[in-house]
């Protein structure tokens, strides 16, 4: 008999949790039901009161989290640091040097120049040549 009390609170436990069991309602439900809510009552309501309304709701729905601003603050330093990288001082400083061809008149001068030299050299005298090496 005993055993028919037990067996009865059972199922008489079971049928509670079944019946009587309520639906969970998810994060979006009640934001749902939130914003039929402020519908119905921002009839009555200023602009003011419209537009921070609808500026909670926004905030609500566009949460960022601290590890997604921590993932999108480190991926603009690889991007930043990516483009350092990819130009080196050499790169920059060819970029900024101008090219100018030596022409065949300025080869004619800058080897003249270089024979006058020997020529000046070769003919100094002793004492120039003295008095440079002092020097």
């Amino acid at each position: 008999m005993a055993d028919n009390y037990l067996l009865g609170l059972v199922v008489l436990f079971f049928l509670s949790v079944v019946f009587l069991k309520k639906e969970k309602k998810s994060d979006v439900d009640i934001y749902h039901a939130a914003v039929a809510s402020n519908n119905e009552s921002s009839t009555a309501s200023s602009g003011v009161a419209k537009y921070l309304q609808k500026q909670e709701a926004e905030i609500l729905q566009n949460k960022v989290t601290g590890v997604a601003k921590y993932l999108q603050e480190k991926e603009i330093q690889n991007v930043v640091k990516a483009e350092s990288i990819a130009i080196s001082g050499v790169a920059k400083y060819l970029a900024t040097k101008e090219e100018t061809p030596v022409s065949g008149v300025g080869k004619y001068m800058a080897r003249r120049a270089i024979q006058a030299k020997k020529i000046a050299k070769e003919n100094m005298s002793g004492v120039e040549k003295y008095l440079n090496n002092r020097a």
